[in-house]
């Protein structure tokens, strides 16, 4: 009985009559207001928001909104042109969304300022997404994608948009068949964990200025367009982006394989501001058509324990500086496992890159730029690859107790970089060079020759051997 006293000022604020004194409100109409513990009647309604004020209108905080057995949808039926907002709250906290399906809008639910909402088990499948003028057989520049403004990309839709919110969380959710699943604007402290964002053609789950919240356990795989047979673009399409100031956030155990980037963080200058002190662990990335994990002009970002097979790249890194690769499995790149380019004081540790053409690759093209300089890179493997580690205009750079084994080159350093540190490796097999490099000390690592003789041999250039120790003595 308690709920009737409840649900009467809920009707005389939207002025809609429940039918049959049932317990529940039947939406007619768009703007409809709602306040207090509400249940929707279960049934599938058409409504149309061409004001985009929101079918459903959350007007306090506090409201809890129950749609189980709801479907809400606009009727129209181009996707390019859908307008409107499913469910929408403006600066109340505490609201609470459950159950039900929503589809043809803009935004599935849009919340807007407040704390503690709490968003879950809904579908949200189908909401605005671009008209893509890509075909088969040629690709269309139009399609590219804006992670630069917000008015524009703002525009394109999401299932979920939480903005300048404070410990929202979203949960359970599906949002596939649109342009973007999940959008993060300026919120901060939200927990999005256990939903299904796959099978969208632009983002997953997109951040800009959100900070501190955990991104978990996520399904967020094949979120590509500008694909096909006989071209591969990407047009920035990405499972996971964080842009503009995203910082401190946790994104952990996410399926973000089959996308045109997995994880993409983007700070290109001078467009974005930079994002900094992420942490990235146990993501699965592999079969990215370009970079399985993109930083780029950043700083103190952390990737950890994480998949990155089969991709253009495994991990793209520019102008990335205080970053830890560590204990990242790369197998099957097309073009190479870890590479950054004017990048600084970063580590490179204990992962696993097998199979492709290069390993690591830390380079500086640009004269003028940022140095590339200041490189721990330690107890790698790195297998079956042309070659293993490449320094390219790259100096301060210390290389030490990796593995490289089935290496057509192993090492490779140019003239700028006499002063790398190579100590404690483990050269096994190399089909050309065990190192190539004008000027360089290798004294003091472990070799899978019979005698120094035999690796003098397999250097290219002035290579200091001495002290020189069979790979026996390390265990192979």
């Amino acid at each position: 009985m308690a709920m009737i006293p409840m649900l009467l000022g809920v009707l005389a604020t939207t002025g809609v009559a429940a039918q049959g004194g049932n317990d529940c409100l039947r939406l007619s109409r768009a703007g409809t207001q709602v306040q207090g513990a509400v249940r929707i009647c279960a049934g599938r309604y058409r409504i149309r928001d061409p004001q985009e004020q929101g079918v459903v209108i959350i007007a306090s905080s506090g409201t809890h909104l129950d749609m189980t057995g709801v479907t809400l949808e606009s009727g129209d039926s181009l996707p390019s042109g859908f307008v409107g907002i499913g469910i929408v709250s403006r600066g109340v906290d505490d609201v609470e969304i459950h159950g039900g399906t929503v589809r043809g809008y803009r935004y599935g639910v849009l919340l807007e300022g407040g704390s503690g909402h709490q968003v879950s088990d809904m579908t949200l499948s189908g909401s605005r997404s671009q008209s893509l003028r890509s075909t088969a057989a040629e690709f269309d520049q139009d399609d590219w994608l804006d992670i630069f403004r917000p008015d524009t990309f703002e525009m394109y839709g999401s299932g979920v948009v939480l903005k300048w919110t404070d410990q929202a969380s979203v949960t359970r959710i599906v949002a596939t068949r649109a342009q973007n699943g999940i959008g993060l604007f300026g919120a901060r402290r939200s927990h999005i964990a256990d939903n299904d964002v796959s099978g969208n053609s632009g983002w997953g789950i997109h951040l800009w200025r959100a900070s501190h919240n955990v991104i978990v356990r996520n399904e967020v795989h094949h979120n590509v367009r500008c694909e096909s047979r006989s071209y591969s673009r990407g047009c920035d399409s990405a499972a996971i982006l964080l842009r503009e100031r995203s910082d401190s956030n946790l994104i952990a155990d996410n399926d973000l394989r089959y996308s045109g980037d997995g994880f993409f963080l983007s700070g290109h200058r001078p467009l974005v501001n930079p994002s900094v002190g992420n942490l990235v662990i146990r993501n699965d990335a592999s079969f990215a058509y370009h970079n399985a994990f993109e930083s780029t002009f950043s700083s103190g970002n952390t990737f950890l324990d994480n998949v990155a097979d089969s991709s253009r790249y495994g991990f793209w890194l520019g102008y990335s500086s205080h970053t830890l690769v560590r204990g990242n499995r790369v197998i099957g790149t097309a073009t190479a496992g870890i590479a950054i380019e004017h990048g600084s004081d970063n580590t490179i540790a204990a992962n696993s890159i097998i199979g492709g053409d290069v390993g690591i690759q830390l380079f500086a093209p640009h004269q003028g730029d940022e140095l590339s300089r200041g490189y721990r890179i330690d107890d790698n493997v790195l297998a079956d690859l042309r070659r293993g580690i490449v320094l390219e205009q790259t100096i301060q750079v210390r290389v030490r107790g990796n593995l490289l084994d089935g290496l057509r080159d192993g090492l490779v350093v140019d003239t700028i970089g006499g002063d790398t540190e190579v100590t404690g490796n483990v050269f096994l097999k190399a089909g050309r060079w065990f190192i190539s490099a004008p000027d360089l000390d290798a004294g003091g690592n472990f070799w899978g020759t019979g005698s120094v003789e035999e690796t003098a041999k397999l250097v290219d250039g002035r290579i200091v051997l001495t002290p020189w120790r069979s790979a026996a003595d390390a265990g192979f």
